[in-house]
């Protein structure tokens, strides 16, 4: 795919395209790695609460009515 896609870039697109394309594509690629890298970050900061969150005893409030 990667090299069809090549191909149809170099054959149909004017040059100033072409590059502007690439260079668009390299940044965009860029900013989904860093994406990434801040989804898997925060998904381990939830899982990390979750694990902290069920670890903890049980809280019991007792209101001061009566016990059914």
């Amino acid at each position: 795919m990667r090299r069809f896609r090549a191909w149809i870039y170099g054959k149909f697109l004017p040059a100033w395209c072409k590059d502007d394309l690439l260079k668009t594509n390299a940044r965009l690629t860029e900013a989904i790695l860093d994406l990434k890298q801040e989804n898997e970050r925060l998904n381990a900061y939830i899982s990390g609460i979750h694990d902290a969150m069920r670890a903890q005893r049980r809280m019991i409030i007792h209101t001061g009515g009566e016990h059914q």
